[in-house]
Formats: C-alpha cells, structure tokens, sequence
C-alpha cells in the first residue's frame, strides 16, 4: 500500500563569518594590454558559481561589457586576500569589493572620457565597449589607450567588510553573534510504500530569502544541488564504521541519489535585497540543505503517522517505525 504525505520545513541560516571574526575581502581589477578586464582574488571557486558570478558582477557594472572580455585570475599567493570559501560569504565579500573596484574604475573612465569630451565627469555614461556624452560617443579602447599615454595606472582595488560580530556570551547566545540570515521555506510531498518502506519523492517546493539574485540559473542549481544532497542525508546515505574502519566504500553500498530519484523541484526566490552592501545579496548555498531534510521527515510522518527519528529514513527504519506505532 502506498500513502502520501506533505512536510513543512522552514529555516534560518547564518551566513558570512560569526561570533567575532573579522570578514573582509579585497579584489583587484586590472585592465590588460587587449583591454581584456582581469579580476584577482585569493577567493576559490570549488563548483559554487563564483567565477560566472564575479564576470557577471563587472559586466552589469559597465552596462554590458561583453562576458568574453573579462577574465577571472583566479586564486594564487599574489592575489588580494578574500577570505575562505564557506559560510555562504562568497557572492556578499567578494562582490561587493568587486562593485567597488568596479566603480573605481568607472571614475576613473568618466575622468579621462571628460577631458577627452570636454564635459563633467557626472555627464559621461559607459555602454559596455563605448563611452558617451550626449550625441558623442568613443570606444572604451580609445579611453583605455588614452590613459596609458597619459601615464594613468588601470588598476583599481576594492574591499568590503562585513558588520562586525560579537563572541558568544556566556549563555551561549552572544548579543550580535551572527550579521545576517537566509530564509528558507520548503514542501516536500511524497509517496510511502507501506510494504517495502520505500519513500519516492515526488515534487518540492522551495522558497528562498537570499537576496537580490544576481544570477538566477546559477542561484537555482544551487537549489536544486542542494536539495537532492539533502535528500540523500535524508534517505540513504549512511556511513558506517567497523571498529573505525569504514565498510561502505564505494557507491555500490554508499548510495546517493541519480537523476532518476530527483523529483519535480519548484524553486521560487523573494529577491528582497539584503541592507549588507550595495549589492543587496546574501549567501544561499547552505539554506536549501538544511530545510529539505526535516521537510521530508516531516512528510514521512505525515504518511504513516509515525516518527523516523534516525537518519537516514532507509526503508527497514521506515518499516521499524510503522509497526512501533501499530503496537
């Protein structure tokens, strides 16, 4: 027999360095000799979307510079210091000290495109490649080339500090110990075989508080990443130890989820932009993993009317709580 259930989860993540670190990043951004924009951070990307988010960052800042043209250095021993790449700190640091540099470079074209115009720097407006007054218009090449007869260094540098945290108090609690939270709210509805204790997946529905989303396909894998990960801490992956040594090594008896066990997810974000930085973002990457879980225990529950209060919900444990509660 096959039941259904629907579970409810919501949670409250804190994001960006806690309980009286200091966090700051800094980035540089340099002008090639091809006019080709180089961004350097000591910020690393391992699969998070960082390197597409901080190229999008610079286009958008200069109204549609092309993609192609900007480079990301990426990190090395040279490269301005951005901290490390977890508490979901990344997007909010990193680019918000980019968006600096970005207008810092942005001034510093108005300067030279003014005299080259004749006009007030406020008057100049950048379009991607080319730079315009009025009915004027140069190509920002000509800018670039300008400022290297002139002498003019075409590196800019940007920094962002988050609001500083306190330690914890002695209760545990501190009195500002984290600076900023994502929200999240999801549904999970299921389907139980009651015979076999199999639990199916079937759509999820998730809502999202991160911010202003600046990328939203990216934002979205995020989410979807996350929650199949989720379900796999939630449903069969379980690492088992003998005497400290691990038993399930590979993922012929490790199981995590395939595509086949993904289910429908709607992914739904609030962009409402965070007061932190003139960005408006805040991290997501952690949020959605953190309240899947618990929505699907919940669901279970929902089901059968019974509590599996280990995970994960492997079908024996599944079966074990249903004829705990029929006893």
């Amino acid at each position: 027999m096959k039941k259904r259930g629907i579970g409810f989860a919501c949670s409250a993540q804190g994001v960006n360095y806690h309980f009286g670190h200091e966090d700051v990043s800094k980035v540089q951004l340099l002008v090639d000799s091809d006019n080709v924009l180089r961004i350097r951070t000591a910020a690393s990307d391992i699969g998070q979307g960082l390197e597409a988010i901080l190229i999008n960052i610079v286009s958008v800042a200069l109204n549609g510079f092309p993609p192609e043209k900007i480079r990301w250095e990426g990190s090395n021993t040279t490269s301005p210091e951005a901290g490390g790449t977890g508490a979901s700190r990344q997007t909010t640091l990193t680019g918000n000290a980019l968006h600096q540099a970005c207008e810092h470079l942005k001034s510093l074209i108005r300067s030279i495109a003014a005299e080259h115009f004749d006009c007030p720097p406020d008057s100049i407006e950048i379009h991607g490649e080319n730079v315009l007054s009025k009915d004027k218009i140069i190509p920002l090449s000509e800018i670039f080339l300008q400022a290297r007869d002139l002498g003019m260094s075409l590196e800019v540098t940007g920094s962002f500090k988050a609001p500083m945290t306190t330690a914890l108090s002695e209760d545990g609690r501190g009195f500002l110990p984290v600076n900023q939270f994502g929200y999240a709210a999801h549904i999970v509805e299921l389907e139980v075989d009651t015979t076999t204790g199999e639990v199916t997946i079937l759509t999820v529905k998730a809502f999202h508080d991160a911010g202003t989303i600046l990328n939203p396909i990216g934002a979205a894998g995020q989410v979807e990443g996350a929650c199949v990960m989720g379900m796999g801490f939630a449903l069969c992956e379980e690492y088992v130890l003998a005497e400290g040594k691990p038993v399930n090594v590979g993922f012929t008896n490790y199981l995590i989820p395939s595509l086949a066990d993904t289910p429908n997810i709607q992914i739904n974000f609030l962009s409402i932009p965070s007061p932190i930085g003139d960005l408006g973002v805040k991290g997501l990457a952690e949020a959605p993993t953190a309240t899947i879980v618990p929505a699907i225990a919940n669901a279970i529950f929902n089901a059968i009317g019974a509590r599996v209060t280990h995970l994960p919900a492997t079908p024996d444990r599944v079966l074990s709580a249903i004829k705990e509660a029929q006893e």
